[in-house]
């Protein structure tokens, strides 16, 4: 072994092998040296918490009945019958408003807009969205991700998903991108599977920190 002596820059050099540098090690060791340190005084002001993610289900069945206009996700859709109920009886909005403020603890549907309260008759159901996100706002809340079924025998759903989720976007404040949807049929089983009611289920995953 070989040791080479010039000034700081002190090497220890070994015959027949790769150098080793010192001062290079601690070089390349900075930036994550440097990182550390900024965690370590982040956490010690208080900027760094552990995020909360929570989860909700929503449930929402409604009876199809002649003379009510079809709306899904705050879409209509042309069909001869529609969902009977208080509001307009958007199963996909209601069951997501349940999920976001089961996520959120903060009661149902039902608690903010009672069926009883003739303010709701024919109301759009996006309003009780946009209420939810309010809610979740107040909270420091964030949405994070909604996943959704919608069952059906007919009409077909997918070709208006593109415009249900911008619309439920818009309702939520968030990217159409977090609001992900599904359709299915109950092949001809019950009253969803004799197209006598159309039902949703719908995920909610929420963060706070």
């Amino acid at each position: 072994m070989d040791r080479v002596v010039a000034g700081r820059g002190t090497r220890v050099e070994f015959s027949g092998t790769r150098t080793f540098d010192p001062w290079a090690m601690w070089f390349n060791l900075a930036p994550f040296i440097l990182l550390v340190a900024a965690l370590i005084a982040l956490l010690r002001r208080g900027k760094v918490r552990s995020m909360s993610v929570r989860c909700g289900i929503g449930y929402d069945l409604h009876r199809l009945a002649e003379g009510r206009k079809l709306i899904v996700g705050g879409i209509e859709l042309a069909f001869e019958k529609g969902p009977a109920g208080h509001s307009d009886g958007d199963v996909l909005a209601h069951a997501l408003c349940d999920a976001l403020l089961g996520a959120a603890g903060l009661g149902d549907i039902g608690t903010h807009f009672p069926d009883t309260d003739p303010k709701w008759k024919g109301a759009n159901s996006l309003i009780f969205l946009e209420h939810a996100r309010k809610l979740l706002d107040e909270k420091k809340f964030a949405i994070e991700h909604v996943d959704a079924v919608v069952i059906l025998e007919k009409p077909k759903l997918g070709p208006h998903f593109p415009k249900m989720r911008e619309a439920l976007g818009r309702a939520l404040g968030v990217p159409a991108e977090k609001i992900h949807l599904k359709a299915k049929t109950n092949e001809g089983v019950d009253a969803v599977g004799r197209g006598e009611a159309i039902a949703a289920h719908v995920v909610a995953t929420i963060t706070t920190s």
